[in-house]
């Protein structure tokens, strides 16, 4: 594929950037990245001044009414309308033609207008702002493509009302996107001939206000537009109001798709994963390009990692390959990389395409008659969206699910709390949300497509349903948007964990050498059975503070060391060393070392929580993305139970958490959750993904970084 998904990112942001400057259309080069921005933040919109484009739409024009002063025949012109076709009208009639097809398609249900802009169901009865903005783009390049007769002073009245940010309100259903959106699309025609029953959003972003589209108007000094022959028909006849959604929709799943990828990268740190999944022979050969785009995107930005191991290295004694959820995604996701690339494709071709019937050739004079309204393209791009987005909700859900449960994420506590496991369970209910989440996007992953029905007297028995398709797919992303802020949140509270669990255990290991040594020299053993002694009595703690993670710290520490006196003990026995008194210095030793470990365990915890910082075990993304989390938006290490804003305190002066904050900053985690979810949704979080992105293009495969300290929970 001549293109990477990740170019489409990189395009998608630039254009977010470039958002003050207007869009020129010219009927053959608007992209998604201008759409969509335009359709997101507003801005002005102009008609391109070049000579061949103006020629052209004037030289459209005058066919058609050359034909029709000659008494010929042009569907839509001066005949009924689909399966109405077979009446005609006078040449003194085409234009009462024009407003009686306006007429029969402003046929939407919304509430009563007009209706304060606040009301919640008012949003919910009619089109988003933002597709409405983008579909008056995208229908005014297409009719300046110069095939529908529409005039010049017709497209820059248009493109006027959306630089002012007029836009009609449209009703959500309605349209089966068979001869283009036409409902739909009426309410545009019917802002433009200032109908004081259409009404339009008007004002600023602050203070946005529904009023008739005759006042609308008014208040911008722009005359009512009355429509020659083909007008309406040029307007209303096309797929702008399907293609717009989806081209907003499609922007959310390239985003969306970049961010999965890091997450993983950040998963793979979580559970002290592989890069060896990732490596560039696996798939040098089977060279899918959508699993080598992957590969190559999760490998650059787990690079600089001490967490993850490097290529070729095993996870020992434990696990000894990564489980499906991260070892396989490139070959997961990559599928669904080439399935968007061609998505992307398609809206590019049907932004730039002229989507009408008829159809004026104003080289030749002649018109045609087809099916270009037929807007299947942009289902079949939004069908495929949401395939991709049950597959990346699905890996997001089973890598979430794995990190929280103790069984499988190599150490970490039971729902990443980080204070007792008995009275705190962080992430449990964050674990039920994500599969609630999980089961609708499923659901919704069904097909669109193969529920058509006949419509309009049997004469659209073939129709894309595009819109329908398009709406479904910006619910998925929504909730596709809703995983990724879970994960997001969890991941860095789970990298917090493992960054405090490291000092911890560097500083266990040390205590516990001390206190072996001391042990040993009392009782008279040398110097090379101390130091076997130590390593035999570490390698048992390492495995036990895996094992042991749903224990609370006193009853975990004290099984902990009282099971280390068996290592111990056989290190002891192959020494033949014996002492008089050694069942007292090994108990000595094991109350010493549960009270050490305690102390060193809570201390640690308490100082993290204060100023605790990740980063330095970090690949290029994760540490990134952990920075944006933590300092940008400010999100804390949830602490558990006592970050319930009603949580008063046990008074347990061994509590290290209780004096941390003021209760009155406690928040809810899903407040947090929400906080990040904006983040993704506002698209703030494409600057640090468009930065992962571009850092991990020169990643080179090399072995990474070994773990600090040789081990991190044990797994060495």
């Amino acid at each position: 594929m001549s293109t990477t998904h990740a170019q489409h990112v990189f395009s998608q942001w630039e254009a977010a950037k470039q958002r003050k400057s207007p869009v020129v259309i010219d009927g053959e080069t608007l992209n998604l990245g201008r759409t969509v921005t335009l359709g997101r933040y507003g801005g002005s919109a102009t008609l391109t001044e070049d000579r061949d484009v103006l020629d052209k739409l004037d030289a459209c024009v005058a066919v058609l009414n050359k034909q029709l002063q000659r008494g010929d025949t042009v569907y839509g012109v001066n005949t009924g309308y689909g399966g109405s076709a077979d009446v005609r009208c006078s040449y003194d009639e085409m234009h009462k033609l024009q407003q009686a097809f306006i007429q029969h398609l402003n046929c939407g249900v919304t509430p009563v207008l007009p209706v304060p802009s606040s009301d919640q169901v008012a949003h919910s009865a009619f089109l988003k702002q933002e597709w409405v903005r983008a579909a008056m783009l995208i229908r005014a390049n297409t009719v300046a493509r110069g095939h529908s007769a529409v005039r010049i002073s017709t497209i820059k009245t248009l493109l006027n009302l959306l630089s002012h940010d007029i836009l009609p309100v449209i009703p959500t259903r309605g349209s089966i996107s068979a001869s283009g959106d036409l409902s739909p699309l009426s309410y545009v025609a019917g802002m433009l001939e200032g109908n004081p029953d259409i009404y339009c959003w008007i004002g600023p972003v602050e203070d946005r206000k529904i009023v008739p589209a005759s006042a609308a108007l008014a208040s911008v000094h722009i005359k009512p537009t009355v429509f020659d022959p083909k007008e309406a028909l040029g307007l209303v006849n096309g797929t702008a109001i399907s293609a717009a959604t989806g081209s907003m929709t499609l922007a959310s799943m390239n985003n969306i798709l970049a961010l999965s990828q890091l997450l993983t990268a950040m998963n793979v740190e979580v559970v002290l994963g592989t890069a060896t999944s990732f490596a560039p022979f696996i798939s040098d050969i089977r060279p899918h390009p959508g699993q080598a785009q992957v590969a190559s995107t999760i490998f650059g930005a787990l690079q600089g990692s001490k967490l993850a191991t490097g290529l070729l290295e095993s996870h020992g004694h434990t696990l000894f390959q990564d489980r499906y959820s991260l070892r396989t995604v490139p070959q997961w996701l990559g599928p669904f990389v080439e399935d968007i690339l061609l998505a992307n494709e398609q809206l590019r071709v049907e932004l730039n395409s002229t989507t009408d019937n008829p159809l004026i050739d104003a080289s030749t004079g002649d018109i045609y008659h087809g099916g270009n309204f037929q807007a299947v393209s942009v289902t079949s791009a939004m069908e495929k969206c949401r395939l991709a987005a049950q597959a990346i909700g699905r890996m997001l859900f089973y890598q979430f699910t794995e990190m929280t449960d103790p069984a499988k994420n190599r150490g970490l506590p039971p729902n990443l709390c980080v204070d007792e496991p008995s009275t705190s369970f962080t992430f449990k209910g964050v674990d039920t949300n994500m599969a609630g989440y999980m089961s609708e996007l499923s659901f919704l992953a069904n097909p669109v497509h193969n529920h058509v029905v006949s419509a309009e007297m049997g004469n659209q028995a073939l129709n894309s349903l595009a819109l329908i398709s398009a709406r479904y797919t910006d619910t998925a992303m929504d909730i596709l948007s809703l995983m990724c802020a879970c994960a997001l949140y969890g991941t860095c509270q789970a990298l917090d964990l493992r960054a405090m669990n490291n000092i911890f255990e560097s500083k266990l290991q040390s205590a516990l050498a001390e206190s072996t040594q001391h042990f040993l020299n009392a009782i008279g053993v040398g110097e090379d059975w101390q130091a076997k002694a130590q390593v035999q009595v570490w390698n048992y703690i390492s495995d036990q503070l895996i094992k042991t993670t749903t224990l609370d710290s006193t009853p975990r520490f004290e099984k902990m060391m009282q099971g280390a006196k068996a290592p111990l003990l056989s290190v002891l026995e192959e020494a033949n060393a014996s002492s008089s008194d050694l069942l007292q210095h090994l108990g000595t030793w094991t109350a010493k070392n549960i009270n050490t470990s305690l102390r060193l365990f809570n201390q640690t915890r308490q100082d993290y929580i204060k100023s605790g910082d990740a980063s330095d075990l970090l690949g290029r993304a994760s540490k990134r993305l952990y920075h944006f989390v933590r300092k940008d938006l400010k999100v804390p290490m949830h602490k558990g139970v006592v970050d319930h804003p009603m949580y008063r305190g046990s008074g347990d002066p061994n509590n290290v958490f209780e004096k941390v904050e003021d209760a009155s900053t406690k928040r809810t985690i899903g407040h947090w959750i929400s906080v990040i979810n904006d983040a993704i949704r506002d698209n703030s979080v494409m600057d640090v993904v468009v930065e992962c992105f571009k850092d991990g293009l020169d990643a080179e495969p090399e072995l990474m970084p070994q773990r600090s300290n040789g081990a991190v929970n044990g797994v060495h």
